[in-house]
């Protein structure tokens, strides 16, 4: 009889943790679960002089961090209403020419043009590594990743690389609703900072064969106060180096399914003001004095504002 009672009283307390275990499991999902962005109600609040606090050490190798999970913007695009007596900078080309495709380091050392990207590993392995680092406005902004084309963790450090100032995991922006097979290029291909603003150029997982319905190739400003997205650009603006001048911002997209094109972008607002055809897609994009150099696949170009 005793051993009946103890079976009956096992049977009860496991009817009653289960529920609790499904209940914690539901939690437990729902904490994961991408959010969706909300876009302020107002417009982007920009601090020049803006000064951020370091609020940790910073390590190459150990990636780590609290990282701040930006949440899913709206792949349709979500730019601000335009102010337009910020004046933007319109972009005339001066020469286009013909490269050898593999004299990169040469085009960069005759037109005696700064380098704020440095790569860390190109290996495309699956481990979590520094990938590239950008020097912007006396920040370093390290990008993490498993592969080269798939770094999705950005941290902003001091320049010495031993204060670490935000962190921030781009992993649910690259993937939108819909897309159920990974395909393609993923991740943060450039960043700037400018007050208390990163502007950032961004990839999504996409099926690029949906041509104009295609969800990637992105810019977005962030504030970095808070976390909060400001604006995203439309689709198809950015999958190169980004480079700002003034109150733009000048970026190109392009790929072997779509038209090559610069833009450039209002940096408050994130409306593209102007559209410029390449013949192919643009990679690196640098100012210099009155002028832009784009370096493409097989030609260089240079502009003028």
């Amino acid at each position: 009889m005793k051993t009946h009672l103890k079976i009956i009283a096992v049977l009860a307390l496991a009817c009653l943790l289960i529920p609790c275990q499904v209940s914690a499991q539901k939690k437990t999902h729902k904490k994961t679960a991408a959010r969706t962005v909300t876009y302020p109600q107002r417009d982007a609040d920009f601090i020049p002089d803006y000064c951020m606090q370091p609020v940790g050490l910073f390590s190459l190798y150990d990636y780590n961090y609290d990282y701040t999970v930006l949440p899913r913007p709206d792949y349709k695009g979500h730019v601000l209403k335009r102010n337009m007596s910020r004046k933007q900078i319109t972009l005339r080309q001066v020469s286009c020419r013909e490269n050898e495709i593999t004299d990169t380091e040469e085009w960069w050392e005759r037109n005696n043009l700064r380098r704020d990207k440095h790569t860390f590993d190109k290996e495309p392995t699956p481990e979590i590594r520094p990938r590239f680092r950008i020097d912007t406005n006396g920040y370093s902004v390290v990008n993490y990743g498993p592969y080269w084309v798939e770094a999705s963790k950005v941290v902003v450090a001091d320049p010495q690389l031993q204060h670490m100032y935000r962190a921030y995991d781009f992993k649910d922006v690259l993937m939108p609703p819909g897309i159920t097979t990974v395909c393609g290029i993923a991740g943060v291909e450039s960043v700037r900072i400018e007050g208390n603003i990163m502007f950032a150029s961004h990839q999504a997982y996409s099926d690029y064969n949906k041509g104009d319905d295609s969800k990637t190739g992105y810019l977005s400003a962030i504030d970095m106060r808070t976390g909060e997205i400001l604006w995203t650009t439309v689709p198809k603006t950015c999958n190169s180096d980004i480079e700002i001048v003034g109150n733009s911002i000048i970026c190109g997209y392009g790929s072997s399914f779509d038209r090559d094109f610069l833009y450039v972008v209002d940096k408050y607002s994130g409306q593209r003001v102007q559209k410029i055809p390449l013949k192919k897609a643009a990679s690196h994009v640098v100012a210099k004095g009155n002028k832009v150099y784009v370096r493409t696949y097989s030609f260089d170009y240079v502009f003028s504002f």
